[in-house]
């Protein structure tokens, strides 16, 4: 997981532990203030020493709040009123400006960027509230979130002049993130928080603050490619993030048992996986937890954990949906769906790292999601949705996290369930296997350029036996395997499939019902189809390693609580398309079981596309 390395920073003329750390420039710089007993003063940290800052028109106090790369301070000053300073350090004479918003009874600059643009907030001489503000060109300019009723407050500004900031209502206190060449405004509410408290952006768009919890306990977060991390100062009661800059360091205060202390924080990435790698395992902390939406990766091989890293936190409200190839090579990238609004997110995974976010678009939850795979031919991973009510099938294809193609494929009757998708044909395609609820038929379609081009019955399984995953179970180039056990003994059965025939079956063994389905991953060795099991009593995990359809070794992979849910898996390094991966839905497979006679294809299946159906993602307008 990242490395947290945090620096106390102490100014040595404070005299009763207070000292706050509001901003930091790229050369590591850092701006803030202390208390001893003659008031609040400014500081400057650099290369080891603290410089005091204090503004000569100042009789009460000075606090410098940022600096940016060309040494330029900003802050506040306090004496009849409290006034706004910029201080150049190119002046010899008169370093110090005083910034007065005009009709303003105190403004207080809090960020400056490179451009030497400042952002801060007001309050006014008529009384309406605290209101943010941008000075450039040597003009002011007010900032209102839309959303505030009570106040608005901006914290930072990068070089591309994107503002951060909080506002208020009654009732809450939310973040903000405002594009001034827009006009948009952004509400950023960190997933765990009763307020949110957006200080500082840095180029990345890396966003830093605090939230509060209902309990009052306030931590800091970052906000970083769609994600938010939680961070406290060990043995800290209170951490509160003021700066970041472009190499993500990041200051701030925290208070513990012997006052309040300023912090630098440094966090080392996630190392990448380490040599041996073979597959990754996400999992999620479920909404009880108190880590709720936490996102964890584990690295695999060789029988092993060999490595658990933290990816971020994300809205609980945004449920895990699968691990597929949606951008560049890499199979680790994580498409989330809302739970309230059915709107899809991915998240690029690179490295043990999340890269970048995407909106994909927004589908009716009558859709529900059906199963991954490369349905265009494309060599993407495209997905497939169903309509809940009617049965109808849509794909939709994937690519650089964009949708770039959609085609309805026809509808079929809902008493036939999704199982799965694998290279049933043996035309290196993504097939889809469909079962029927009421005799448990099996019908496989093959696809080819998002149209289902052939359809074979392969059997039928008794409703003893139900379906756990596809694979490559048996070894033979290209083949994709159905994996089945029986709900009333444990047993596991595997049946062989090539070219949309069964070509064989083999008894694997039989494990207790204790131990559930957890998935299908590469974990003994590259392109293995091992099984993996976890107890639903302990959370421990267990791999079978399947090998010319024979369990050929067996081994634990640890134990991890049962709030956290396993979200999904997939190879790692990426292999080519089809060579591996149950790509099915997990909460979308089906029961299935015990080959047996019938035939008869699903009931209904329309496979000519209805040219008059409407797209069902409404597309984002920007990407």
């Amino acid at each position: 997981m990242p490395a947290y390395n945090y620096t106390t920073l102490d100014d040595p003329l404070q005299t009763d532990f207070m000292t706050q750390a509001n901003g930091i420039n790229n050369a590591g710089q850092i701006v803030g203030q202390y208390h001893n007993s003659s008031g609040y003063h400014g500081f400057l940290y650099s290369a080891g020493t603290y410089t005091p800052i204090d503004d000569p028109l100042a009789t009460i106090s000075t606090v410098a709040y940022d600096i940016n790369d060309a040494g330029e301070i900003v802050g506040f000053y306090a004496s009849n009123a409290t006034h706004g300073f910029l201080y150049d350090p190119t002046k010899s004479v008169n370093p110090f400006t005083t910034l007065d918003f005009p009709g303003a009874n105190t403004t207080t600059p809090t960020k400056i960027n490179a451009s030497g643009q400042v952002v801060g907030l007001i309050f006014d001489s008529v009384g309406s509230g605290e209101h943010g503000f941008l000075y450039r060109d040597h003009l002011f300019s007010a900032i209102d979130a839309p959303q505030a009723t009570t106040g608005t407050a901006v914290g930072g500004i990068n070089a591309s002049g994107q503002i951060v900031g909080s506002y208020h209502t009654a009732t809450e206190t939310n973040g903000f993130l405002f594009n001034p060449s827009t006009g948009s405004y952004t509400p950023l509410i960190d997933p765990v928080a009763r307020f949110t408290f957006a200080e500082d952006i840095n180029d990345a768009g890396q966003i830093v603050g605090s939230f509060r919890e209902a309990n009052g306990h306030e931590h800091g977060f970052l906000y970083s490619g769609g994600t938010y991390t939680t961070f406290d100062v060990p043995n800290s009661t209170l951490t509160h993030a003021f700066g970041i800059n472009n190499a993500g360091q990041i200051v701030g205060r925290y208070t513990n048992a012997s006052g309040q202390h300023g912090f630098l924080l440094t966090i080392a990435p996630n190392p990448p996986p380490p040599t041996g790698t073979t597959a990754d395992m996400i999992l999620r902390a479920s909404n009880s937890s108190l880590s709720a939406g936490q996102y964890e990766i584990y690295d695999i091989g060789n029988n092993s954990l060999l490595a658990a890293n933290q990816l971020g936190q994300v809205g609980t409200d945004w449920q895990f949906v699968t691990l597929g190839g949606f951008f560049g090579s890499d199979t680790t990238d994580m498409l989330l769906r809302n739970g309230n609004t059915g709107g899809f997110e991915v998240y690029d995974i690179s490295n043990n790292l999340i890269t970048n976010a995407a909106f994909l678009g927004t589908v009716g939850l009558n859709w529900q999601v059906m199963g991954f795979g490369n349905f265009s031919s494309s060599g993407e991973t495209d997905m497939i949705l169903r309509n809940a009510g009617t049965g109808g099938v849509e794909v939709y294809d994937i690519s650089n996290n964009r949708l770039t193609g959609a085609n309805f494929m026809g509808t079929v009757g809902l008493n036939w369930q999704f199982s799965g998708v694998g290279n049933f044909s043996s035309q290196g395609e993504s097939d889809m296997l469909l079962r029927n609820s009421n005799n448990g038929g099996l019908e496989v379609y093959d696809i080819a350029n998002n149209q289902i081009t052939n359809a074979a019955f392969i059997g039928t399984i008794g409703v003893d036996w139900q379906f756990s995953g596809v694979g490559n179970f048996s070894g033979m180039p290209g083949e994709t395997d159905l994996l089945l056990r029986n709900s009333r003994t444990g047993a596991l059965e595997v049946y062989d499939i090539a070219n949309n025939q069964l070509t064989g079956a083999a008894f694997i063994g039989t494990v207790g019902l204790d131990w559930q389905f957890a998935g299908i991953a590469p974990i003994h060795a590259a392109g293995a189809s091992d099984l993996v099991l976890r107890n639903v009593t302990t959370g421990a995990f267990e791999v079978y390693d399947i090998a010319g359809n024979q369990l050929v070794g067996a081994a634990s992979l640890g134990q991890v609580g049962l709030d956290w849910q396993l979200g999904g898996y997939a190879a790692d390094p990426p292999t080519l398309p089809g060579a591996f991966a149950d790509v099915s839905n997990d909460q979308l497979v089906q029961a299935m079981a015990g080959l047996g006679g019938g035939s008869g294809e699903a009931d209904g299946l329309n496979v000519v596309a209805d040219t008059a159906q409407q797209q069902l993602l409404t597309m984002p307008l920007q990407g």
